[in-house]
């Protein structure tokens, strides 16, 4: 066996290991995250919509980010913990209320898990991938449209979307927003946990139809009667026109 069949088998015996540990080697050329197209883009702004706990905005400071965070989370638990993490960041703002394709209120159908909230239906996929996805209660919310909270914000824009299928809608009432941010980011179904939610190809139609097409793709979960088998993925679109950083 000559030096470089050598080489090769024992990178791939590492690579079986890692992967047995839960890690994936995989070499930083070929890899990139929303975090790099940030700060390839220089946003400054990013538009959180359907923010939970917070999660996104503390990844985003995790990962170095220290622009400005504008989040929405209209689930009166879930905001007061989100409140709570965004406190001590001035740079981190929280609003109570949804956003939509038109102004107004809306009933939306909480979880015993309340990162499966949604205005719309959860589908019988959505308690066979996990159980906690079961409708809790309901409770009236606020929504406000996209173009409206956004009408007077400056800089570098990354939209992310993350509402439990309702994405399109807010979409919808971001029309004029969507033609100058930088990038959309959203979660986006394989299998369908929500009634009347978008296919992934519908969704990717639609966006092109809007002047976006994808720049990041990457893997939300897997389904547990199928580990092999995505559910949703992430999924990271960008103008047509490659417009880098102003």
């Amino acid at each position: 066996m000559g030096e470089n069949a050598v080489k090769r088998e024992l990178k791939d015996r590492i690579k079986a290991l890692l992967k047995r540990l839960g890690y994936i080697l995989v070499p930083t050329f070929l890899y990139r995250e929303l975090i790099d197209f940030i700060q390839d883009r220089a946003v400054d702004v990013v538009i959180d919509v359907g923010a939970n706990f917070g999660q996104f905005g503390e990844s985003l400071r995790a990962k170095g980010y220290r622009g400005r965070i504008i989040s929405f989370e209209p689930v009166e638990a879930s905001f007061q913990i989100l409140s709570r993490k965004a406190a001590g960041d001035d740079k981190w703002q929280v609003h109570q209320c949804g956003l939509g394709a038109a102004a107004g209120e809306a009933v939306i159908n909480v979880s015993a898990a309340s990162d499966f909230s949604s205005i719309l239906k959860t589908s019988r996929a959505a308690t066979e991938f996990n159980e906690r996805a079961a409708v809790a209660r309901t409770e009236m919310i606020k929504i406000k449209t996209l173009d409206e909270v956004a009408a007077d914000l400056t800089g570098n824009i990354l939209l992310k979307i993350d509402t439990q299928g309702y994405e399109r809608y807010v979409i919808e009432g971001g029309r004029t927003t969507l033609q100058r941010v930088k990038g959309v980011s959203m979660e986006l179904p394989l299998i369908h946990l929500y009634e009347g939610n978008w296919k992934f190809h519908e969704a990717v139609k639609y966006m092109d139809d809007a002047g976006f097409v994808p720049a990041q793709i990457h893997p939300t979960n897997y389904h547990p009667k199928d580990r092999t088998s995505l559910v949703e993925v992430d999924c990271l679109f960008r103008p047509q026109e490659l417009h880098r950083s102003a």
